[in-house]
């Protein structure tokens, strides 16, 4: 019986191999005593950010992703700069990708993503309280938009959402909402043009 506490392989040296990508050529003995080479590429920490606002619009943002070759949805993100606190980089998420702050901040969970060659900590979290920033939104690369949060919850089960820490965060905050201890607010419907005062 295999025993998964114990590592198929052991490292017997490793170098840093593309100093700008942060990538690793490591040494490896496998399970049958064989040397081999493997590459190991260190991502940086990540977060997405669940925030819903008033309205019960939630913040999405269409990401160009250069791997991809084309934009994803995803919920706002950023990378962590080295020793940053993770609330800090989910704050400077939702700011610079959607022009938003929160007045309190949740932390959800972690996920971990990993591929052959990478593994991301991305940090979860709920914003809430939300109110609009001075902060100009979107680059070329990101553009903020929003939609009723059940839409998007939808969205994911149907496949239009495909950004995996995306879909953990909202899988964390629907279980809370399935568990009674988070009710995103009902959205609003639109106002008929002859209500609004002139």
């Amino acid at each position: 019986m295999t025993d998964l506490r114990i590592a198929p392989w052991r490292t017997t040296g490793s170098r840093l191999a593309h100093p700008s990508l942060a990538l690793f050529e490591d040494q490896v003995l496998d399970a049958a005593g064989a040397l081999r080479v493997r590459h190991r590429l260190v991502e940086p920490e990540s977060t997405r950010v669940v925030a819903v606002d008033s309205d019960g619009l939630l913040a999405l943002v269409w990401h160009w992703r250069y791997p991809l070759g084309y934009p994803g949805i995803e919920l706002p993100s950023a990378a962590l700069h080295p020793g940053e606190d993770p609330q800090a980089a989910a704050q400077r998420a939702l700011r610079d990708g959607c022009g938003l702050a929160a007045r309190d901040w949740t932390g959800i969970g972690t996920a971990t993503v990993a591929t052959e060659v990478a593994a991301q900590t991305v940090h979860l979290y709920r914003a809430d309280g939300l109110h609009r920033t001075p902060h100009p939104a979107g680059n070329r690369q990101r553009l903020a938009f929003a939609m009723p949060y059940r839409i998007a919850v939808g969205s994911v089960v149907a496949g239009a959402v495909q950004d995996v820490a995306s879909i953990a965060a909202l899988l964390f905050v629907e279980q809370l909402r399935l568990a009674g201890q988070w009710e995103p607010p009902e959205p609003r419907p639109p106002r008929p043009p002859w209500l609004h005062r002139v």
